[in-house]
């Protein structure tokens, strides 16, 4: 290991100070062309074969030249629309507030010491950099449109990544991501769950006329919304504890001007829970609502359901495995375990197919996706987790991948590929509901 965390020292600073500025110039998902470029420039001085993926991803690997596990290092490297933020995109509002600019520090730093330490050299198997693109949902038009153009099959990276096969030969999956607890009590997050959630839009059509001269005459779609999401908040009282239920909404359209009745608007909406069993009951009563203002104001109803992303499970083999090597460089009682955070992302789809962990690291100040999130401290942002990692990858690879294999075997994916494309497929539709004559 010294060789391996003498690179680490080494090639840090330059891959922090990258990160640094990849904060300082966010892209949404999709859009990471720019930052793809600084990535892309690592891996070629370092002489890393790469390869795209879903649009914007990046995939390189580093094979021992022996038989054994694919360890999967995922990063992503969006942005999220985030308004008054100082470094945030004039064009389209991203800015780096959920920390994704260090997961790219972290991983990109880890996968070059191992090719500059030669680490692999006394180990087996490979270790794969999964720079996936897309992670936050949002930008959904233009997501919609690449889709629509043939160059994206689903609206998240990790989602087209899955489906296009990127995955497939990957045995073991780490990551890490900003958490969301208290960052001067816990400097780890371990273990934790994450919820899912269905993304909707609701298109409630009226009738327009001179709001002044004829109000009587025209069809108000803005009370129909208005009505709609009343009878979402009235639901809120049934929402078990337990489920970790949240259901948020946004109206990105409420009439067309002022002095016409609104003949269009729209609401766009998660409902997350902590199981899909959940989420789908939810998503139920949401529909109810959404209805129920529509038929009391008659108007026709567009229902448009999107999946998001499934509640992420971490495997808890794995997790102990990561926190003796995590123990290493803090004290117990700085790491937070088993929490459940009511976030999501799409780590959860990966969670549902191979053995997981998404590591919450301390080192930043500020709200997460709130206009003030930046690094206040690199060496718990940046340093302590790489040096853990690299711990990780040398306990799973050596013996032949003993401890690897393990774990793998061990593991109970909840669905197959197969049964998770046919799930995406099938919550992805859009139902239309008629006025009344």
């Amino acid at each position: 290991m010294e060789r391996v965390h003498e690179a680490l020292a080494g090639i840090l600073p330059e891959i922090i100070a990258m990160s640094e500025d990849i904060y300082q110039h966010p892209e949404l998902g999709f859009k990471e062309f720019e930052t793809r470029k600084k990535v892309i420039a690592h891996l070629d001085a370092n002489g890393i074969p790469h390869r795209d993926v879903a649009y914007t991803g990046i995939v390189a690997s580093i094979d021992s030249g022996k038989p054994g596990p694919n360890i999967g290092l995922i990063a992503e490297f969006d942005a999220v629309p985030t308004l008054g933020h100082p470094c945030a995109n004039p064009v389209d509002n991203a800015a780096h507030t959920c920390g994704h600019y260090a997961q790219i520090g972290v991983m990109l730093s880890l996968f070059l010491a191992i090719k500059r330490s030669d680490m692999m050299k006394d180990l087996c198997g490979k270790v794969t950099l999964l720079v996936t693109p897309g992670e936050e949902f949002c930008d959904m038009d233009y997501r919609k449109q690449l889709i629509a153009e043939g160059k994206l099959h689903h609206p998240s990276g990790k989602q087209e990544m899955i489906a296009t096969g990127v995955f497939d030969d990957i045995d073991i999956m780490l990551s890490c991501h900003a958490m969301g607890l208290d960052m001067d009590r816990y400097h780890a997050e371990i273990g934790a769950s994450l919820n899912g959630f269905i993304q909707k839009r609701a298109i409630f059509y009226g009738k327009a006329t001179h709001a002044g001269a004829n109000p009587e005459g025209g069809i108000n779609a803005l009370n129909a919304a208005n009505l709609a999401m009343t009878g979402i908040n009235f639901l809120r009282e049934t929402f078990r504890a337990e489920d970790a239920i949240r259901v948020h909404f946004v109206m990105q359209e409420g009439g067309q001007t002022v002095n016409t009745i609104p003949a269009r608007t729209q609401l766009e909406m998660y409902v997350r829970a902590k199981t899909v069993d959940a989420i789908l009951e939810t998503n139920a009563k949401v529909n109810r609502a959404l209805r129920a203002g529509a038929l009391a104001i008659n108007c026709d109803l567009e229902i448009q359901d999107t999946p998001g992303y499934f509640p992420l499970h971490q495997d808890e083999n794995l997790t102990e495995f990561v926190k003796t090597h995590i123990l290493d460089y803090m004290e117990a009682d700085k790491v937070a375990q088993g929490t459940h955070g009511f976030a999501s992302g799409d780590m959860g789809d990966i969670s549902m197919m191979w053995p997981t962990v998404e590591i919450g690291v301390a080192g930043f100040s500020g709200t997460l996706h709130g206009k003030d999130f930046k690094t206040a401290d690199e060496e718990q942002a940046y340093r302590v987790p790489a040096y853990y990692f690299a711990d990780t990858i040398e306990g799973l690879l050596a013996d032949n991948g003993a401890a690897a294999w393990k774990i793998k075997q061990a593991f109970r994916p909840v669905m197959t590929k197969e049964n998770y494309l046919h799930t995406l497929e099938n919550l992805n539709k859009s139902t239309t509901y008629k006025k009344e004559n």
